[in-house]
């Protein structure tokens, strides 16, 4: 059995709905930032090793402001990176219960990665900032002083040095985890879209020596460079009105970047996408992945039209313009992804919404088989027009009152035999005229059900 299936319980039919939307909207969050991240960190160390190298303040500052920009803030990569992460495996570790493949635990691994990876490009970010206040301390300082050998000087220059060292290894660790965790991740997504594969791929090798994972990982890589080159011209012309203080030679470089960074991944995605659906299994395929398929070809088209437009013409008028299309464009390749994914586990979800309907009548029938009472039905009679599980109604949901008993079933049940006013936020329950043994019965089964045993 599946490690994982472990620390999961059977989804039911509407679990199993629920689940799907859950997905699909946290890879419309997850897929737009990790793009942003992953394009950002590779252009800004690649051009801070090179305004370093060349002494070359230009390139030292769009390295600065394209890490601010599209990394956004910290508390954005909770809501957009760490937590769209974990929805998505947990959400991949219920639809795949019982299922034979690696999926869920690879991609386990590639969400530790992300993760990770997100500490050291934060940290990275963080030493640009460090450096703007060093600069702006010496502005104000004595300079003979910080040329000299007194102690002061000497941890001044130390903490200069050691946060240049920070500044290079934090942004090449970070880069080089956030491409691995993405690599696994779309060899963990083609392959989870796969099941004739989940038993022929039994380790994380295989996964990364696989054409259907190179495929779908240059199908990311160029989504990302389309994200990237749209989202830099968005945030530094358009967003509040751009970055302030851009003289025509910074515009120039921001704007040559960007453009031949969306103009090439605009080239390939369109490429890719093709390939990647031929490699996608029959099981998967629909006419309704083919039809959102198309039509996110068609969006590419019209996008690649404006991209080129704006890198040609030197306009970035159109950048929001742009930035909207790439999210539309983000949008349908995600649905037509997670249409894919539930083509491919129909079986599987199929079995498992079996297992839950068991889980529920195992439930049902301990209940019954103990007491004789069918308290389901006593429940739905008497007293599902008042209580919910998990949202009140005119009385308490039982999700919070029946954890106030402690697993004490007696106690419970001398209060729906008798019931007495208890919060003042909620009227009287009315007694139900239950026998002893009907009031045990549905203590005992509120109780599995709260507990979930």
């Amino acid at each position: 059995m599946n490690f994982f299936d472990e620390l999961v319980i059977p989804p039911s039919h509407n679990h199993v709905m629920l689940l799907k939307y859950m997905l699909t909207i946290s890879l419309l969050l997850f897929i737009p930032y990790i793009s942003m991240m992953l394009g950002a960190t590779f252009i800004s160390t690649h051009f801070s090793k090179k305004g370093k190298t060349e002494g070359n303040n230009l390139f030292h500052r769009f390295a600065k402001d394209i890490v601010e920009k599209l990394t956004i803030t910290k508390s954005a990569e909770l809501a957009l990176g760490t937590i769209p992460a974990l929805s998505t495996f947990f959400a991949y570790a219920q639809l795949l219960y019982t299922a034979k493949t690696i999926s869920v635990g690879m991609l386990a691994l590639a969400v530790v990665l992300f993760i990770i990876s997100f500490v050291f490009i934060y940290k990275y970010r963080n030493t640009f900032k460090l450096e703007g206040i060093m600069k702006a301390f010496k502005s104000i300082s004595n300079t003979e002083a910080l040329k000299s050998d007194t102690d002061d000087a000497k941890e001044i220059k130390e903490f200069e040095e050691t946060n240049v060292a920070v500044n290079r290894t934090s942004g090449t660790v970070g880069k080089w985890l956030l491409l691995t965790a993405s690599y696994i991740f779309a060899g963990t997504m083609a392959l989870a879209s796969s099941p004739d594969k989940w038993g022929t791929t039994g380790n994380v090798l295989q996964i990364i020596f696989s054409w259907q994972t190179l495929f779908s990982f240059m199908a990311l890589i160029s989504l990302a460079g389309i994200i990237t080159g749209a989202a830099i011209m968005f945030f530094f012309f358009s967003w509040n009105g751009g970055v302030k203080h851009m003289d025509d030679s910074y515009a120039a470089l921001v704007k040559g970047v960007a453009g031949k960074i969306a103009l090439a991944s605009g080239i390939m995605f369109p490429l890719m996408l093709l390939i990647s659906y031929a490699y996608m299994p029959q099981v998967s395929q629909s006419p309704t992945v083919f039809y959102y398929m198309v039509v996110v070809l068609i969006i590419s088209l019209i996008l690649g039209n404006f991209i080129y437009s704006m890198f040609k013409n030197s306009d970035t008028s159109s950048a929001t313009v742009v930035f909207v299309l790439v999210f539309v464009l983000v949008t349908f390749n995600v649905i037509k992804d997670q249409l894919a994914f539930g083509n491919a586990i129909q079986q599987n979800t199929t079995e498992i919404t079996k297992i839950a309907e068991e889980h529920e009548k195992e439930i049902k029938g301990k209940t019954m088989g103990s007491t004789g009472i069918d308290a389901e039905a006593i429940f739905t009679q008497k007293c599902s027009a008042c209580h919910k599980f998990d949202q009140k109604l005119v009385g308490p949901p039982y999700n919070e009152t029946v954890l106030k008993y402690n697993g004490d079933v007696q106690k419970l049940a001398d209060y729906i035999f008798n019931p007495q006013k208890i919060d003042p936020a909620y009227p009287p329950m009315p007694n139900q005229g239950l026998k002893k043994k009907e009031a045990n019965a549905m203590a005992k089964w509120l109780m599995d059900k709260v507990n979930k045993k």
